[in-house]
């Protein structure tokens, strides 16, 4: 089994598909569920995740944007904190379903640990009340215990993952290099993303729009490689070219000569492709959360060295922090693509 090392830190994770905090003590009956149920609001994996399995997730994004909403947008809101919440939980699902996979456990020592630290159990000089917590109903005792024990295991599943990182000199030398330099780059974006959160290619659902900008851009970059005519490949197939300032590592991309910012252009995926290529050269397809780009490298810059070991340790540290992030949306994309998920959402509004 795998046991967590006390001296472990917990991960924060960036991205917001990590492990979910436990959801709160009191369980809200919310419909019954069952075969063919109309409150079964999607499927993972031929299971089935029902009204009464969100419902404690959406009561607290419900009172988080309260503030949003009004007579004319309750409803909107609605749908949309259910399909936020929807999609939280079959995060979560996809997570436990791969620690299973890869045999990560906790002990009941462990589980005790971590339910001993919860302020509702302590006493006001921060000791564990065992009576407190004894006095919970059978119920809402065993649902603490999957809940917790479900975080621990994503955590630690996701401190695994972590674990395998590896940190070379030369790794942060090109780091260095990465985060120093500038550049200026012209760019074609054809954009995938759905009209509203429950449209067509949502996570939950196929995504056609992203195929389709997929094989344009295929056709595109045979084309344009071939004859190194960037702008007029773009032109032939009626694609636009957007051209930037220069910009640099956490840095805004900005439009030529312009203060607005390209809103859908992901800066770290594009600076990192504009870093590996030279002047004049043509990119591979870029994939970004909102799009499909392909970019073209005009000119950029070199870091100054002189700094480089006057920032070694902070470098160390970013770098560090960069990698668990790349290596978490990795795992989760590919985790994904093999998860069958049938969403029923839309399908119970229309009956509402």
């Amino acid at each position: 089994m795998f046991q967590m090392a006390s001296n472990k830190k917990v991960i924060m994770i960036i991205s917001g598909f990590a492990a979910l905090a436990f959801l709160g003590l009191v369980y809200f009956e919310w419909g019954k569920g069952g075969a063919g149920s109309p409150n079964e609001l999607a499927r993972i994996n031929g299971r089935s995740i029902y009204l009464q399995d969100i419902k404690p997730l959406y009561e607290q994004l419900k009172e988080r944007y309260k503030d949003q909403t009004t007579k004319e947008n309750a409803a909107e809101i609605d749908k949309q904190i259910m399909f936020e919440a929807l999609k939280m939980v079959l995060q979560k699902h996809i997570l436990l379903d791969q620690a299973k996979n890869a045999k990560v456990g906790v002990s009941d020592d462990e589980l005790l640990r971590s339910i001993a630290r919860r302020k509702e159990f302590q006493t006001e000089e921060g000791k564990f009340n065992d009576y407190l917590y004894q006095r919970l109903p059978a119920y809402y005792k065993q649902q603490l215990e999957k809940e917790t024990k479900d975080d621990l295991i994503t955590q630690l599943f996701q401190i695994r993952l972590f674990d395998l990182i590896k940190i070379s000199d030369i790794d942060l030398r090109v780091y260095f290099m990465e985060k120093n330099f500038k550049a200026k780059i012209r760019f074609v974006l054809l954009d995938v993303e759905p009209a509203s959160p429950q449209g067509e290619g949502d996570l939950l659902s196929v995504n056609d729009n992203r195929a389709k900008a997929e094989n344009k851009i295929a056709q595109f970059l045979k084309t344009a490689k071939a004859t190194g005519n960037f702008l007029g490949t773009a032109s032939a197939m009626g694609l636009q070219v957007q051209t930037t300032d220069y910009f640099g590592f956490f840095q805004p991309i900005k439009q030529a000569g312009k203060d607005e910012r390209f809103n859908k252009m992901e800066f770290q995926d594009v600076y990192l492709n504009a870093f590996k290529l030279m002047p004049n050269q043509i990119s591979d397809q870029v994939n970004l959360n909102q799009g499909i780009a392909v970019i073209q490298v005009l000119e950029k810059t070199a870091p100054n060295w002189d700094k480089f070991y006057k920032e070694l340790p902070v470098l160390r540290g970013e770098y560090e922090a960069r990698l668990r992030q790349y290596v978490l949306q990795d795992w989760y994309i590919n985790a994904l693509r093999k998860t069958k998920i049938q969403n029923n959402l839309d399908k119970l509004y229309k009956q509402n």
